[in-house]
This record gives structure tokens, C-alpha cells and sequence, in this order.
């Protein structure tokens, strides 16, 4: 037997053992992309970004989209790297960052017979030392120039008047959120005296006040979902404004915004089991959805939603969730090219039929003829 079959006989012994105590699907690839050992058919998109020539002796994790991860060790005996061992993909829902991280310390113990801390692997991993140094080089660097031109005490906005505007949001307090709201906007001197670009600094400020706010919203009773999807659109505002007025006119907008949808459901005369499941329906519409769907996500027993339903909102909840299909029907029918039949599918009407039945019956008319009507006023 060769010194390289002996190397494989090991490098197979290693690999079943991983697979048979931690249930993740491991390849072993050589430089040339070869499988030593399966089929397994490991996505371009991770392969392209790896370099296989290369050697990794400590592992490489590396997270290829919100719920993928691979991680990376070669195989070198003697100074030859006789292959790669691939582990993934694996789950970030289904494992932590703890177990990852000791899971590529036991696989290199497997290797190499020898420790790995737990801070190797993280530090190779997911924090950039030499990017801390840089910033701690230019904090020093910025802060000598403002001691020495320092004019003013008070540099930033001060902390209490944030404390108050968050418990404004979070309780939805929009008129005396407006009285302080401008007290949030730092003044030109003090933008200056912080040594960055007054653009870039206003953006970080409206971004971490629309972050904090948002939280706060949540707090408040702002439904999580509605809370990033408001978050995202924001941003991506933020991100793209260069004009400092039209920022601060996106800060006040964002907060009023946050402030004024608690308000609303502090004011709602619908109680919050009720809210929590017309917002459940209106996020689901596309989905088939029903009673035992909603009591699930929401931890209500059926008879008391259904019950609290009807006595609040004066329908049942399958009506309710039928009124508002025809809702987004109508805007479909309005806003898309969709035919009818792709809009009575979207939105789980059991038929084509059953939908232009239903649909006639709410609003008065055949889908045709809603579209035909609308399509040409918009």
C-alpha cells in the first residue's frame, strides 16, 4: 500500500467519523476539484470562491447566504496537501455560532492531533484584528485634532434627549415628539468637529435613530415584520440621499412615521389578539390560510379568537380573510398583467369559477369586467 492510500484510508476513516457523530455531509476534494470519495455535488457558486491549490490549516467558515454555511480544512501530511475536506452545507438555524466554532476545533484536532483555542477560530473567522488596529490608529489620529481644536463641550447629540425621544415612539407620543425632534440634529460645528464627512456622519446619525426608533416601536406593539419591512425601505432612502436637509427631512419623516403607527394601535378600539390577527391575515394572503393556521402563530385557542373575533370586527375570521383576497384581487387586477386565472391561483381561490363567483358577489362585477373598468382610469 502506498503512502498516499494509507493517507485516504485515514482521510475516509475521518470524514465517516464526522459524518456519523455530527450528521453534516463532508467532501474531500483534491486540487483539481475531484471527489476522493462521492458524488456529492458541491454548488459552483461555493467552489468558485474557493481556491483549492491552497492550503487551510485552520478552518475557513465561510456563510454562502442567510442559512448556508461551509467550512474548510485541508489535509497535509509531509508538506503535501493531499485534499480539502468541504463540511456543508450547514444550517445557521440549526446550529450556533459556540457549536460551529468548536465543531471546526474538533475536525482540526481529527486532522493535525493537536488543540486549536476557541479564539483562533474566531479570530480567523469573523473578526478582522488588523481593521481594529486601523480604527483604534484614527480614533488617536482624530481625536489629537480635537483636542486640539476643540470649541466645543457637547460634540453630539446628548444622550437624555435620545432616551426621551425613544420613549415618545414606544408609547406613541407624536406631539411631544415633534417639540424635541430637532434637539436630534447636530449642528454643523459639531458634525465639523468630529472630523468625518458631514454627509456620511449625517446618514450614520438618521440610520441609527430610524434602528433605535424602530426597536422602540416594537416595544411599543409595532407587529416585528411591519417593523423591518418600514426599516428597509427607509434605508435604502437614507443610503441614497446626499443632501443634508433632505436627510433630516427622511429623520423627522422615518420617527413621525414609528410614532404615529403605535399611536394607532394604542387608539385602536380592537384589542391586540384581534390586530395580531388582521395583521397575520394581511401578511398571508397568498398563502391558503385558516383558523387553526392563525391560532397556531399566535398561541390563541380557536373558540376565544373566533369569538373575540366576531364581537369586535362584526364578521367571522373567514370572512374577513375573504374580504380582504378580494382586496388584493382588485389591486391585482388594477396593478398587474396577471391573468385572472394566475390571481385566483395566487391567492388559493379553490377554481377560476369559485373566484369570479365570489369575486362578483363582493364587488358587483366579474373580474373582466373590474379590470377593463379600472385598468384604463390608472
Amino acid at each position: 500500500m502506498t503512502h498516499f492510500d494509507t493517507e485516504l484510508n485515514q482521510i475516509a476513516y475521518i470524514k465517516n467519523l464526522i459524518e456519523q457523530t455530527s450528521n453534516l455531509p463532508i467532501s474531500i476534494l483534491n486540487c483539481k476539484q475531484e471527489n476522493l470519495f462521492s458524488d456529492f455535488i458541491i454548488d459552483d457558486y461555493v467552489l468558485n470562491q474557493l481556491d483549492l491549490t491552497k492550503t487551510y490549516t485552520t478552518p475557513q467558515i465561510k456563510l454562502y447566504s442567510l442559512d448556508e454555511i461551509y467550512m474548510f480544512i485541508s489535509y497535509i501530511k509531509e508538506s503535501e496537501l493531499i485534499g480539502t475536506f468541504i463540511v456543508g452545507p450547514i444550517s445557521y438555524k440549526k446550529i450556533s455560532l459556540n457549536q460551529l466554532i468548536h465543531q471546526a476545533m474538533l475536525i482540526h484536532n481529527l486532522i493535525y492531533h493537536e488543540p486549536l483555542t476557541f479564539e483562533e477560530v474566531l479570530k480567523e473567522n469573523f473578526y478582522d484584528e488588523q481593521l481594529i488596529e486601523q480604527m483604534e490608529n484614527k480614533l488617536q489620529s482624530d481625536f489629537t485634532h480635537i483636542r486640539i481644536d476643540d470649541q466645543i463641550h457637547e460634540p453630539f447629540v446628548p444622550l437624555h434627549y435620545e432616551r426621551e425621544l425613544l420613549s415618545y415612539v414606544k408609547h406613541g407620543n407624536t406631539a411631544e415628539l415633534i417639540k424635541i425632534i430637532d434637539k436630534l440634529t447636530p449642528t454643523e460645528a459639531a458634525i465639523n468637529h468630529l472630523n468625518e464627512d458631514p454627509i456620511q456622519t449625517m446618514q450614520t446619525m438618521v440610520i441609527t435613530l430610524l434602528i433605535l426608533a424602530s426597536r422602540a416601536a416594537m416595544t411599543g406593539g409595532l407587529p416585528t415584520a411591519l417593523a423591518y419591512k418600514i426599516n428597509t425601505y427607509y434605508l435604502e432612502k437614507i443610503q441614497k440621499t446626499t443632501d443634508i436637509h433632505q436627510l433630516n427631512q427622511l429623520k423627522m419623516t422615518c420617527l413621525i412615521d414609528l410614532t404615529s403607527r403605535i399611536n394607532q394601535i394604542n387608539t385602536t378600539e380592537t384589542s391586540r389578539p384581534v390586530s395580531d390577527t388582521i395583521f397575520y391575515i394581511t401578511k398571508n394572503l397568498y398563502n391558503n390560510i385558516s383558523l387553526n393556521d392563525i391560532c397556531e402563530a399566535l398561541h390563541f385557542s380557536p373558540s376565544y379568537l373566533s369569538r373575540l373575533f366576531k364581537k369586535e370586527m362584526n364578521m367571522t375570521i373567514s370572512e374577513f380573510i375573504m374580504q380582504e383576497k378580494i382586496e388584493e384581487a382588485k389591486r391585482l387586477l388594477i396593478l398587474s398583467n396577471h391573468t385572472i386565472l394566475e390571481i385566483s391561483s395566487l391567492l388559493h381561490f379553490t377554481d377560476q369559477s369559485y373566484f369570479t363567483k365570489t369575486f362578483k358577489k363582493v364587488t358587483g362585477v366579474t373580474p373582466k369586467v373590474y379590470r377593463n373598468r379600472y385598468k384604463l382610469l390608472s
